[in-house]
């Protein structure tokens, strides 16, 4: 059966008004939803350099662009090596268990987002995440086998 020419709303035709504001709707609603943009994987280059003897993971995220790159704060190491929100895709594989890391919270709601680092162009971004955030740090140390999972994702600063 094909649907009546005009007839969308539940069988009415739409009036102009109407159609102008449905039309209205849909900018209004296109305008709010911008994407971030983010760089091409060849354009930055993430560090993981396990120190065992100061028992951290030193990170480094660096430009490659000639443009200002930011990472949100949620998604980066905290200041005191670790993290404010709880990181599914981050983890520390230690022999053969997976290490969750400790989070102050689970889940942040921030109204505008929660703040982010800019990296400058051709530039750094350094911090540290502790081994025991993951759990006993003289533990982790003395394994031998061990593999931090932590995935940054950069976006083109605004």
């Amino acid at each position: 059966m094909a649907w009546p020419r005009g007839r969308i709303f539940l069988g009415v035709t739409p009036t102009a008004a109407q159609r102008c504001m449905l039309l209205g709707l849909a900018a209004l609603l296109a305008s709010c939803a911008t994407p971030f943009q983010r760089p091409p994987a060849e354009k930055f280059r993430l560090d993981i350099v396990d120190n065992a003897d100061a028992r951290r993971f030193e990170i480094t995220l660096s430009s490659l662009d000639t443009r200002a790159m930011c990472v949100s704060a949620e998604n980066w190491p905290n200041d005191i090596g670790g993290f404010a929100v709880s990181q599914e895709s981050t983890y520390l594989q230690v022999d053969a268990q997976a290490l969750a890391p400790s989070s102050s919270f689970s889940s942040v709601y921030c109204p505008g987002g929660c703040g982010e680092h800019r990296i400058a162009p051709s530039a750094t971004l350094r911090r540290t995440i502790n081994y025991a955030t993951f759990g006993d740090a003289a533990t982790i140390a003395a394994s031998p086998s061990k593999v931090l999972h932590f995935v940054a994702t950069p976006y083109y600063c605004r």
